[in-house]
């Protein structure tokens, strides 16, 4: 039943209004037609699967909604209308999606700008796992190294030590393993120790201290060593010695015959003075 008005007439006790009785029938009935109604059933609903809802409660008929709070990098600006959300750190973030990677499905595109972030651990525990994070590159406070995830380990990256002028980056290593040939590009290898070696090819300009095993193949002081075989001889030419007595006479006349040396031996011959 609809609400029923009461007609008041045009004036005051004009005789064409509702009397007494049938305007208090109709305030009546209209009560009735109130109380019969149900009560208020406004409900509010945040819609979607995922995400922050913005409406909190309803208490009683009083709607109670969130408040939107700009955090770091974010700036809201109310209107009549809208609040605009703005991003004071970064702009124009494009993201796509990758097809065919096995190892990202999307990716950004931060164009001419310049990232700069920390990401320092303290210690090696701290890192993060190498399989998840494939690729990361990290740096370790306690060790002051830095490093790269690559196939399920951390890999310590080679580094300079700096104190006023670089030092060589060898220096933290002391037993460096070399996978290919060390090409010198012409310069030379200076202040060395003991050189451990199968095999030596090239020129070796210096002194050599201690025992030097193996086959020398070229000139020691511009003299080919293989020269010096057991089949050479050397032809002094004639001697014209001087001599004073019998027994010089009998040495410088004598042929020796010397034999084999197999091996070196301590005998001493003294010809004594010759004059050439």
């Amino acid at each position: 039943m609809a609400v029923q008005l009461i007609n008041i007439g045009n004036i005051a006790n004009d005789g064409t209004g509702d009397d007494l009785r049938e305007a208090f029938i109709k305030a009546n009935a209209n009560f009735e037609e109130l109380d019969l109604r149900d009560d208020e059933q406004t409900t509010v609903s945040n819609l979607g699967s995922t995400g922050e809802g913005l409406f909190a409660q309803k208490l009683v008929y009083d709607l109670q909604f969130k408040k939107i709070v700009g955090g770091a990098g974010l700036t809201l600006t109310a209107t009549d209308d809208n609040i605009t959300i703005a991003n004071d750190k970064v702009y124009d973030l494009t993201q796509t999606a990758v097809s065919g990677d096995s190892y990202v499905t999307k990716q950004y595109d931060f164009a001419d700008s310049r990232l700069l972030y920390n990401n320092v651990y303290d210690t090696l525990a701290d890192l993060p796992s190498p399989s998840t994070y494939h690729g990361l590159f990290a740096h370790v406070h306690t060790t002051g190294g830095a490093y790269y995830s690559h196939g399920g380990i951390w890999t310590e990256l080679a580094h300079r030590s700096y104190v006023g002028a670089p030092t060589s980056p060898l220096a933290h290593d002391t037993s460096p393993q070399l996978g290919g040939d060390l090409d010198g590009l012409a310069h030379n290898l200076l202040n060395v120790g003991t050189i451990s070696s199968s095999g030596i090819t090239g020129p070796l300009t210096g002194n050599v201290t201690g025992n030097l095993v193996g086959d020398v193949t070229g000139l020691v002081h511009g003299v080919d060593v293989r020269s010096f075989l057991s089949t050479d001889t050397a032809d002094f030419g004639d001697i014209n010695p001087t001599v004073t007595n019998i027994l010089e006479y009998i040495i410088y006349n004598t042929d020796i015959e010397w034999g084999s040396f197999v091996t070196p031996n301590g005998a001493t011959l003294d010809l004594g003075a010759i004059a050439v």
